[in-house]
């Protein structure tokens, strides 16, 4: 009887670390099915909690990309506007001093259209000192401050501001105006070069602002090149920033989110298995006190 008694205690013994096996394994089924994660706790296993931190992290900086590369594609389109406004205005001021350029014109009339060339030199400093978001995006990095003056001098620095909008890659967030509006062909100078030859009456004077205005509308043509490829590297950062995004989430689903109906097709299993367990258990029980009997 003592050899009976042993081998159904150890009968009982193995089933009841089955049993509870069984019920540990059927509770965290559930408890996946009823709250659809995963991991609840980095207990729950290190590894993918490790993962899903490293996931996030990267899907955080995704989102600071997405919105530096909106930023900066805001302050682009404004610095493009002001662009073609001063393109108008050259043309405007090319128009003039063609004009004034014949001879059909006395002195007094040329000193007159100083006038219209002293407008449009306004107008184009106000497109010079344009901004968004408050910002002066052509005064470099003293963007707090009008790019220039009333007179058409140069008052920010010479800095490039940028944000990043990907791993490794920064746009213009604004531009050292005194490069990219007065480089080898001086806009601002163009204008204010106009004005002075109108004042002096004397058409030779006036027909050589066309070479300024001709070489300001080349650097013009320059400037709007950089603003527009600094354009285009925004709106394939965006593009990049969204794509990964996306992935990033769906990555992230799958680690941490349980599919429903998987989840609960395992916990029927595991209550069946549990059901049955314990039915077994208590057979081998009962076949245990009689045994003692």
């Amino acid at each position: 009887m003592t050899l009976i008694r042993s081998t159904y205690s150890g009968r009982l013994s193995t089933l009841q670390r089955q049993s509870a096996r069984t019920a540990e394994r059927m509770a965290e089924v559930q408890r996946a099915a009823v709250t659809g994660l995963r991991v609840e706790r980095p207990s729950d296993d290190p590894g993918l909690t490790t993962r899903i931190h490293n996931l996030r992290e990267v899907k955080a900086d995704q989102d600071v990309y997405q919105q530096n590369a909106s930023w900066s594609d805001g302050i682009l389109a404004r610095a493009d506007g002001a662009l073609q406004g001063l393109a108008a205005n050259l043309a405007q001021a090319r128009e003039l001093a063609v004009q004034m350029s014949s001879e059909q014109f006395s002195v007094d009339q040329r000193i007159d259209a100083a006038i219209t060339a002293e407008s449009i030199f306004e107008r184009a400093l106000e497109h010079a000192n344009a901004q968004f978001g408050g910002r002066f995006i052509f005064a470099g990095e003293a963007y707090d401050a009008e790019a220039y003056d009333a007179a058409g001098v140069y008052q920010g620095d010479n800095g490039e501001p940028e944000v990043p909008v990907a791993e490794g890659l920064d746009v213009a967030s604004g531009f050292d105006g005194s490069d990219l509006l007065q480089g080898t062909g001086d806009i601002i100078a163009a204008f204010g070069n106009l004005v002075t030859n109108l004042l002096t009456g004397v058409s030779d004077n006036v027909r050589g602002s066309l070479d300024d205005i001709d070489a300001a509308i080349d650097q013009l043509t320059e400037a709007q090149a950089v603003v527009g490829g600094e354009m285009l590297t925004v709106l394939d950062a965006m593009d990049l920033a969204t794509a990964l995004d996306a992935e990033l989430t769906n990555e992230l689903s799958s680690a941490t989110e349980v599919d429903a109906a998987q989840a609960y097709s395992d916990l029927f299993f595991y209550q069946q298995s549990y059901e049955a367990a314990l039915g077994v258990t208590i057979q081998a029980r009962s076949n245990l006190l009689f045994s003692r009997m």
